[in-house]
């Protein structure tokens, strides 16, 4: 090589870049894995601490609460009221007018106007004249019954028992009560006094006892004229209530057309529920509904399992019915049985068939069939009053 073509002075190489690690001279280490993720740079601490401290917020002061002013002190009268039972919060049932408080528990029984009684102080003061009603309306009610059974044993004094159950049970009524209003209105109606008995009904129903609007009702119907319209407006609450006799009524009303436009599904809707309240009679018509098919679609099942539960019930019609069946069926046994039942009940149609299977049967047989019915009794059914 000439000197033209060379470089002077030659040209020094660069310092490497200032590392605090020792240089290692070799091979380049091999790549790593493409599997492996590049490893992450280290936090930096000082930017992110650096960057919370920029963007955070310093917490808003919060208002203090103002201090309330303590409530007026109650007068004396009220501090002493006790809370109702069950009241909810800011309700104060104790400060409802005792007369108010009276008139609502009227219709009710002993054992809810004595449980209402534990409710307040002031309760139990507004209800004292019911508790003492209620007492003498069960002492009543005792009186009647031992007069009851005296006149059953041939015992004298039963109208002057009478008239003293009568006594208690009007000292009752003027105290609020309105069952001794409805007991000592059918103690007068028995007694032939139905204007004074029905000014005793007229009370209970305004109260609202069921057995009231149903006998002020009943009483309507059998009024010179009947006023069947104002029946009609008094039945309808006590059906509405529960009472079976009532429903049982209204059905009638409506079948007929009484007072009330006539209606034979709506009849035979309450005839139903007044035959599953217990009623006797709506058994027997529910179980007519059921074999014509008024009110209801026909059905003979139906029909004759409530036909079958108003005879064992007692009812006349229906006993004659089953025991025309059972001599159609070949039973003459329980047919005599039957119709003997009916005939002792006032049925006079049940008289004749008796005689003739009487006739017809053995002596064994008739005998077991005539005791049989001196055996029977009806069956007892829990009555929607």
């Amino acid at each position: 090589m000439d000197a033209a073509s060379r470089t002077w002075p030659p040209p020094t190489p660069s310092p490497p870049p200032f590392s605090s690690r020792p240089r290692v001279v070799g091979p380049p280490p091999p790549p790593p894995p493409p599997s492996d993720p590049p490893p992450l740079p280290p936090p930096h601490h000082h930017h992110h601490h650096r960057r919370r401290h920029r963007h955070s917020k310093k917490p808003k002061p919060q208002p203090q609460p103002q201090p309330q002013p303590p409530p007026p002190p109650l007068p004396p009268q009220q501090q002493q009221q006790e809370p109702a039972a069950g009241a909810g919060a800011g309700a104060d049932f104790s400060a409802l007018p005792p007369e108010l408080v009276h008139r609502a528990l009227a219709a009710a029984g002993a054992s809810d106007v004595a449980a209402a009684s534990r409710a307040c102080r002031a309760w139990r003061d507004a209800l004292r004249p019911l508790r003492e009603a209620a007492a003498l309306h069960a002492r009543g009610r005792r009186v009647k019954h031992a007069a009851g059974a005296a006149a059953a044993a041939g015992s004298e004094g039963r109208k002057a028992e009478r008239q003293r159950a009568l006594g208690l049970f009007q000292r009752a009524a003027r105290l609020g009560s309105a069952a001794a209003m409805v007991d000592a209105g059918l103690m007068c109606w028995e007694e032939g006094r139905r204007d004074e008995a029905v000014g005793c009904y007229q009370k209970a129903a305004e109260l609202g006892h069921p057995v009231g609007m149903c006998n002020l009702g009943v009483s309507y119907l059998e009024a010179d004229p009947p006023k069947a319209e104002e029946a009609v407006r008094w039945f309808y609450p006590a059906a509405a209530a529960g009472n079976a006799r009532a429903q049982y009524n209204l059905g009638l009303c409506l079948q007929n057309g009484k007072g009330i436009k006539r209606n034979q599904r709506e009849a035979a809707k309450w005839y139903l529920r007044a035959a599953e309240g217990g009623n006797v009679r709506a058994m027997y018509n529910i179980s007519l509904c059921y074999n014509y098919g008024e009110g209801f679609s026909q059905d003979q099942v139906r029909s004759k399992r409530w036909l079958q539960l108003a005879a064992d019930c007692g009812h006349k019609k229906a006993l004659y019915e089953c025991g025309i069946k059972l001599c159609a069926a070949g039973d003459k046994v329980r047919s005599l049985m039957y119709l003997e039942l009916a005939t002792r009940r006032g049925e006079a149609a049940a008289s004749h068939m008796r005689d003739v299977i009487l006739e017809s049967l053995s002596l064994v047989n008739a005998q077991r069939a005539l005791s049989d019915a001196d055996k029977w009794r009806p069956r007892a059914l829990y009555t929607r009053r």
